[in-house]
């Protein structure tokens, strides 16, 4: 009989192992895919900028589609500023803490330093990295000859526009870009 019951409890004990080393690989597998939601810490803007609008996704692909068929109109001189915020969203970083939103309002700076509008001190970017500026109706990155490089969706880049949710990276820090 108490070989019946020490043999229950072994097995007993290896399905609940099982479980937990189950549960740590899908816990491992979500944070690398970076399904694991995590809430957008409390940071103030800065000073002088205008409110950011929080829109669905299909709300984001619904204004897309809008500027797309307006910029198909021949003859029609258009300014789509009144549709757009453009932004950047830290999704990753050794520095800045994730969810932090740059508005982006005219050229923007990011570099290692002080003066740089985004200041990324981290030993992979250079001191005046990268710089961000509208042209036309979009925003363009371009790369100030930095050591380590300019990353659009991990696309090495000297000069690239940024298109709706694309992804920037300088160093080790990942923006979103969002309109």
């Amino acid at each position: 009989m108490i070989d019946i019951v020490l043999l229950v409890l072994k097995i007993a004990i290896l399905f609940l192992l099982y479980l937990f080393i189950w549960q740590v690989v899908r816990g491992a597998v979500a944070d690398v895919r970076g399904s694991a939601v995590v809430p957008a810490p409390d940071v103030p803007l800065p000073e002088g900028t205008r409110p950011v609008v929080t829109r669905t996704p299909e709300e984001r692909r619904r204004l897309r589609e809008e500027r797309l068929t307006e910029r198909t109109e021949s003859g029609q001189v258009m300014d789509l500023t009144r549709h757009i915020a453009p932004r950047l969203i830290v999704e990753q970083s050794p520095i800045v803490p994730v969810g932090v939103v740059f508005p982006l309002d005219g050229w923007i700076t990011v570099g290692r330093a002080p003066n740089s509008d985004i200041v990324l001190d981290e030993p992979f970017v250079s001191s005046t990295h990268a710089r961000l500026r509208p042209r036309d109706q979009v925003y363009v990155v371009e790369d100030l000859g930095s050591t380590n490089g300019t990353f659009v969706n991990e696309k090495a880049v000297t000069e690239a526009p940024l298109r709706l949710d694309a992804r920037l990276r300088i160093g080790e820090t990942v923006f979103r870009y969002e309109e």
